[in-house]
């Protein structure tokens, strides 16, 4: 029998992410992507262990408090990176113009 390193931590970074909710030390958005590593932690030694349904559920947690710190303004620095990242492409016409004789 190994010693679960991935739940351990996982454990540990629930506990930093709940008391910094709780106790506002944290950013709402800070803990809630604190506590979505935490599940996703959890559900790779889940399906290392080969336990799924717990996988499944600790999946599920993960994205939801990934979802909260997406719109909580945990991800304002990945969008604006998305965007400045569209703004250099940008449409070339490749057709004739319609205005072309043949």
């Amino acid at each position: 029998m190994t010693f679960p390193v991935l739940s351990a931590l996982g454990a540990g970074l629930s506990v930093i992410g709940i008391i910094g909710l709780f106790t506002t030390v944290l950013a709402n958005h800070h803990a809630c992507g604190i506590i979505a590593v935490a599940n996703a932690l959890y559900a790779v030694e889940n399906i290392r262990e080969g336990d799924h349904l717990w996988a499944v559920f600790d999946t599920a947690v993960c994205a939801y408090f990934a979802w909260c710190w997406w719109h909580g303004g945990g991800g304002d620095g990945t969008r604006r990176r998305l965007r400045s990242w569209a703004r250099r492409f940008r449409g070339v016409r490749r057709t004739a113009p319609a205005g072309s004789a043949s």
